[in-house]
């Protein structure tokens, strides 16, 4: 799967984790806001694991079946905002978004701005004719960005890695 190198909108820069952004990667997947609606059913993981996962998220890039995270910055002033990204299933042909963003950035439009400029992405340049993300059912700011970006409710569904059933 072919990644973008660098996608581009008005306020954002979107591109590939790399292994000097690892301090941002842990900044998201540890903060305690954002780590309460990750598809996790364990805590926070500790530096090493982040690590590892970190590391073996950037090698399965341009793998058939990646994951691929992109860091969401600020254009101008290169702020780290939050990511976002497409999950390729192993097992069926399910292509997932996600996205989070840190919370002193949340309200301001940039998930909305972000997952546009992916899901373009998906649909003109990687051809993907179907896109599904699950979310937290408590996460009613994820639910508004979901269908300000054009995602529709097909009801609760047992995910692999959700507790409690996802939306």
């Amino acid at each position: 799967m072919k990644i973008p190198e660098r996608l581009v909108t008005s306020r954002l820069e979107l591109c590939p984790f790399k292994e000097e952004n690892f301090s941002d990667f842990y900044d998201i997947i540890t903060n305690e806001y954002c780590a309460k609606y990750l598809s996790t059913k364990s805590e926070p993981p500790i530096l090493e694991n982040a690590r590892s996962l970190f590391s073996s998220l950037i090698s399965s890039y341009n793998t058939p079946n990646t994951t691929f995270a992109l860091k969401i910055s600020h254009k101008e002033n290169k702020d780290f905002i939050g990511t976002c990204g497409l999950s390729f299933s192993r097992d069926t042909s399910l292509v997932e978004c996600f996205y989070a963003l840190l919370p002193s950035f949340q309200g301001n439009g940039f998930a909305i701005e972000a997952m546009l400029k992916l899901l373009e992405y998906s649909f003109d340049v990687l051809k993907i004719p179907k896109i599904i993300i699950f979310l937290h059912p408590n996460n009613s700011k994820s639910w508004n960005v979901a269908e300000r970006i054009g995602m529709k409710y097909m009801g609760h569904v047992q995910h692999n890695s959700f507790v409690p059933k996802a939306m």
